[in-house]
């Protein structure tokens, strides 16, 4: 059974950030009125000698949960100490539980132009960059957040890669968002809307769930579960499970794709298959076209590979599993120069890139290039490790 963790919108504050140590249970928005006699002086009134003072009262407002209070001192005392880091992240803080995002953006972004390597900080910034529409943006602030170790802490680990996940489908980077969402399979943890979510990765389909038309929830859902199953590691079930949508939806876009890339790092026989089928059921996916042809490349069937990389290559020259395909498939079958041209082309782009590498090694080694074949085969040894 999977296990949700996932709380409500209004204590999502409470799972970031060890260095949190108070509780943020009540959302500021609905905070009770302040009572007259406890209001902040107007800012006319205080002093920077007063600082400390408002400092202390607004730690003590956030220790009683009087989040009202707890902003409206922190702003006083950032206005007269603006370089005040922790009065920013606080602030931040209370802000993003109350769901007030727009100014939980503004007070992260201050602590960010202080200190620009506050992961915490750029981490919660893209979660509300994500909730006011910024997409881009928050997929910059989470992707940063995430090379300086935002999932190190794992009480974090599963917003940030749930958010993650979506703007990278979003974005198109279709093969990242599985890689996010397999860490929820495979910890078998729920999340709202999750099934949705991976059926749009799988299927390609570069939307938020939000934005899905409600006649096709039930197509992206039923093979969001199928791929949750699979990457849990029943591929039985999962199987079963395939076979019933390609009864129901017998032409739907990328259904057969999305089942043959999931098979594609463990049986390339069945993954080849299922790309098949997706070209049978829409000849023009050239995705599909350029993934048949990279599997039949990896089994070593590379006259099988030229025809589908060729016609991949020839409708997405731009797409990098066509370039590599069509770039192995013809160094593999006597056309050398142009094979690893395409290749090197690819390693503009992606110069970590094993399969192209391997291909020039065996480039290399075929025209008698023993300097140049020897270090490509460093460069796959240090990439294989």
């Amino acid at each position: 059974m999977a296990i949700s963790v996932f709380p409500s919108t209004a204590v999502r504050g409470l799972l970031f950030f060890a260095l949190i140590p108070l509780p943020l249970g009540r959302a500021l928005a609905a905070a009770q009125e302040t009572p007259a006699e406890q209001q902040a002086p107007p800012l006319a009134q205080t002093t920077p000698a007063q600082f400390g003072d408002l400092a202390a009262r607004a730690a003590a407002a956030r220790d009683q949960q009087d989040l009202s209070l707890a902003v409206q001192l922190y702003t006083q005392a950032e206005q007269l100490k603006p370089d005040w880091q922790e009065g920013w992240w606080y602030l931040g803080v209370l802000q993003y539980g109350a769901n007030q995002y727009s100014g939980a953006i503004d007070a992260f972004s201050h602590l960010l132009q202080l200190a620009p390597t506050a992961v915490p900080a750029m981490a919660l910034r893209g979660l509300c960059e994500f909730e006011t529409g910024a997409y881009d943006d928050s997929l910059r602030d989470l992707e940063q957040a995430v090379a300086h170790g935002a999932l190190n802490q794992p009480r974090n680990e599963q917003i940030i890669r749930y958010h993650l996940a979506q703007l990278l489908t979003r974005a198109g980077r279709f093969q990242l968002a599985l890689d996010q969402y397999h860490f929820f399979a495979e910890s078998h943890i729920d999340a709202p809307d999750l099934m949705l979510c991976i059926g749009l990765a799988g299927m390609r389909a570069s939307a938020l769930p939000k934005d899905v038309a409600p006649q096709d929830r039930g197509l992206y859902q039923a093979a969001g579960n199928a791929g949750y199953v699979f990457l849990s590691g029943d591929s039985e079930k999962a199987d079963d499970l395939f076979a019933q949508l390609f009864v129901r939806y017998p032409s739907a876009p990328n259904l057969h794709y999305f089942y043959g890339f999931l098979l594609f790092p463990h049986d390339s026989g069945l993954a080849i298959d299922q790309f098949r089928h997706e070209l049978t059921a829409n000849p023009t996916n050239e995705t599909a076209n350029a993934m048949l042809a990279l599997t039949l490349v990896i089994a070593g069937r590379f006259s099988e590979a030229l025809q589908p990389a060729q016609r991949a290559y020839a409708h997405a020259p731009d797409l990098e599993m066509a370039q590599l395909a069509l770039g192995r498939a013809l160094a593999e079958t006597g056309d050398m120069k142009r094979g690893a041209d395409l290749l090197k082309h690819v390693l503009v782009d992606d110069p970590n890139n094993l399969e192209a590498h391997l291909g020039l090694v065996s480039i290399y080694s075929r025209i008698g290039n023993r300097e140049e074949a020897e270090r490509e085969r460093k460069v796959c040894r240090d990439l294989d490790k």
